[in-house]
């Protein structure tokens, strides 16, 4: 049994690129963003908005934590597909619960969770007996993830809506990879040798879930389409958003297509946490972008619907902020500076635009932001193709 388990289907010279069933992963994660989105829609509050932040961070966890397995041990054999299946199979759950997460369905969303944490401290366990040169590394992750599973599972049938509980767990799982190596050293115990991960993958797979979540909003965008009426307005709100979407995909990818990301461990950890913000922040808009869709001619965007909309939008850019100081471009020449200070001003007057732009009519907003973004985007491409810095950038492509 466990040799059939072994079997690979695919050549091994594909093994370090995004796999077919990586993709059928972020296509399944598709669905629980959706939910997520579809929860803050009905309830777009300071509450309601409080809520989505904070439920993201698992959602979020539980992208990233196969998505680093599947690149620290990569194999597409027989055993690894069906935990992965499975483990897909506790990601639809929980989007199955997320609606009502914080009352009734607070037990199955958290033991939905529980079963993917055991999943995961399956895989770490069957890494540490197919990969004996890290055994030290896969068995302390398979023991953190049991624990976790444990613990969450705990949650799930003692205290469902302990939300200190949660905040408790949620802290053991992020910090405990970090606390990991200092404690084995602080112990005496040899260093885990750790699987090496490219961060030219690193890139693609934060890259293709980030392409994924901007996917999102046309997704929305054309479930609701039977719901729109035919106004001009509606023609010109949905061009103007087009916009905006088409300068979040720029900032971003443009940037990344010439990231270096080798710059020290600590800036290569922050620029992936980073994504959480800009992620959770991308999805908020087009939950944002959507109610502007539904709009009529003269019919005002409430308050809440705007802050969220440019407020949404300026967490965006001040993550794409601390992505640009966190991975420094090529040595190559088309390569420019991180425009941290252009990102941030670009934030600020989003921010001034939510706060003070209550006397302003949707379509005169709606606009303004349009513009904001466009001229973020001109900022870009001058300084790309007029001012190259080659010279004040480090690093090389991995």
């Amino acid at each position: 049994m466990l040799n059939f388990l072994r079997i690979r289907t695919t050549p091994t010279e594909h093994e370090e690129k995004t796999t077919w069933l990586e993709l059928f992963f972020d296509l399944v994660y598709v669905a629980i963003l959706v939910v997520l989105g579809d929860r803050l829609s009905h309830n777009i509050s300071p509450q309601g908005v409080v809520e989505f932040a904070l439920l993201f961070i698992p959602i979020w966890l539980s992208w990233l934590e196969p998505a680093f397995y599947s690149r620290r041990f990569p194999t597409d054999d027989i055993g690894h597909r069906l935990l992965t299946v499975l483990y897909m199979g506790a990601m639809v759950s929980m989007a199955f619960e997320l609606h009502h997460v914080t009352g009734q369905t607070a037990t199955s969303f958290l033991l939905a969770y529980a079963a993917s944490k055991a999943i995961l401290a399956l895989m770490y366990a069957r890494a540490w007996r197919l990969h004996p040169e890290y055994r030290s590394y896969a068995g302390a992750h398979a023991v953190l993830f049991a624990v976790l599973a444990i613990a969450w599972a705990a949650i799930a049938l003692l205290e469902p809506t302990g939300y200190s509980w949660w905040a408790v767990a949620t802290v053991l799982g992020l910090l405990a990879p970090f606390f990991m190596p200092r404690i084995r050293k602080w112990a005496g115990v040899p260093a885990m040798d750790m699987p090496p991960v490219k961060a030219h993958y690193v890139l693609h797979r934060l890259g293709e879930l980030t392409i994924i979540v901007l996917g999102e909003f046309f997704l929305k965008a054309a479930l609701g389409a039977g719901e729109l009426e035919s106004y001009r307005l509606t023609t010109f709100y949905g061009v103007a958003l087009l916009g905006v979407s088409v300068g979040l995909w720029w900032l971003y990818f443009d940037h990344l297509e010439h990231t270096a990301l080798v710059k020290g461990k600590a800036r290569r950890r922050a620029w992936i946490d980073l994504h959480y913000p800009l992620l959770a922040a991308i999805a908020a808009y087009g939950v944002a972008g959507t109610k502007v869709l539904h709009l009529a001619p003269g019919e005002a965007l409430a308050d809440e619907k705007r802050l969220l909309l440019t407020g949404a939008l300026a967490v965006a850019l001040l993550a794409g902020a601390g992505l640009e100081w966190a991975a420094p471009e090529r040595k190559e020449p088309m390569a420019r500076r991180p425009q941290v200070w252009v990102r941030i001003a670009g934030a600020a007057v989003l921010v001034v635009l939510g706060a003070l732009g209550g006397g302003l009519s949707t379509p005169v907003l709606v606009a303004l932001i349009a513009l904001v973004m466009g001229l973020l985007v001109a900022v870009d491409v001058y300084t790309r193709t007029r001012k190259p810095e080659a010279s004040q950038t480090v690093g090389t492509k991995e």
